[in-house]
């Protein structure tokens, strides 16, 4: 009744309703932009762990590891190219929903080429091995940059939130008391 009157009120909550749907809206593609960036941040802690198994692994194959030492390392950084292909795609998508706030750059790659590895596998020396865990550790800075910048962009998104769910509270008891005054006037 009082949204019909046409009234200054009138108006005014008409403006308040409008205001408060559009923070919901902005409220639901943060959340978005969130879900979007934990995914990433899990997938690249999982890279993380991959290299640093290999790592470990690089390290024992240094000191005559041997063959074992080899596939088991070899493995890990096998699971960690999947997670990184898995990763840019989850990077694309945080991407798409971080259309208003920002973009995140990263260009990762976590494989070691073909060369290497046979090298590695075949020649089994401490150049090979050396090369090896020299490519895992640039792969670790690499990836760790990312998640830095997943972190950073997921906190400025918590503050976003924050501040969205504090304006739409203050509209709606903003709202609520336009309407309980108007209401008491008549």
């Amino acid at each position: 009744a009082l949204k019909e009157s046409g009234s200054p009120v009138a108006e005014e909550i008409l403006r308040l309703e409008q205001r408060i749907s559009g923070l919901e809206s902005q409220e639901k593609e943060i959340w978005e932009a969130v879900s979007a960036g934990q995914e990433a941040l899990a997938t690249a802690d999982r890279i993380l762990q991959s290299l640093d198994s290999a790592d470990g692994w690089a390290t024992w194959d240094l000191f005559g590891g041997g063959l074992i030492a080899d596939l088991a390392k070899h493995d890990h950084l096998d699971n960690a190219q999947a997670a990184v292909e898995q990763l840019q795609v989850q990077l694309r998508r945080f991407r798409t929903e971080l259309v208003d706030v920002g973009d995140i750059q990263a260009d990762l790659h976590v494989s070691i080429d073909g060369f290497l590895r046979f090298a590695d596998f075949f020649f089994d020396g401490l150049f090979a091995d050396w090369a090896v865990m020299d490519q895992i550790s640039k792969s670790q800075q690499q990836v760790q940059s990312t998640r830095g910048q997943i972190a950073q962009v997921l906190s400025r998104l918590e503050e976003m939130l924050h501040g969205a769910q504090a304006e739409q509270s203050a509209a709606q008891t903003e709202l609520d008391a336009l309407v309980l005054e108007a209401g008491l006037a008549t």
